[in-house]
């Protein structure tokens, strides 16, 4: 199954929440499991491309860009803006990529993908997206 980078957090956090019993929530926590893994790898090679254009993540968890000492005021600005959307940019492609997860046990997904089109608590907003975006990387 193939979830793009991008959907990861929500999803996890979807599958967080829902509520479900027996081998669909063994299923669900296996998945959950591997996307947790994802999510922190996604989150280092951020960090990694932040660093390989000059940068750092704050306390805050911002990406910043020092510049050199010796510019005025106005470059270091005009510095950090191009970093920054150099950086955008170059991250935005990272959270395009799939991140491909395989089944731990046999039929996990499968299980899942069923307890998922039984579920029948009401479901809005992010949710419903999210519940619909799993079920699509479920089904292809």
């Amino acid at each position: 199954m193939n979830i793009k980078k991008y959907n990861l957090v929500p999803i996890f956090e979807f599958l967080g929440k829902i509520n479900l019993v027996g081998t669909a929530s063994r299923a669900r926590t296996k998945l959950n499991k591997e996307i947790g893994n994802a999510i922190n790898e996604l989150q280092s090679d951020e960090v990694a491309l932040a660093e390989e254009l000059g940068g750092r993540v704050n306390d805050e968890g911002r990406v910043v860009f020092v510049s050199e000492e010796d510019l005025n005021e106005t470059e270091a600005a005009e510095y950090s803006k191009k970093k920054h959307a150099e950086f955008t940019n170059a991250q935005s492609d990272l959270r395009q990529e799939e991140a491909i997860f395989n089944e731990a046990t046999k039929d996990q997904f499968n299980r899942l993908k069923n307890a998922l089109y039984d579920y029948d608590e009401k479901l809005s907003g992010q949710d419903a997206t999210v519940y619909d975006i799993l079920l699509d990387a479920l089904e292809a």
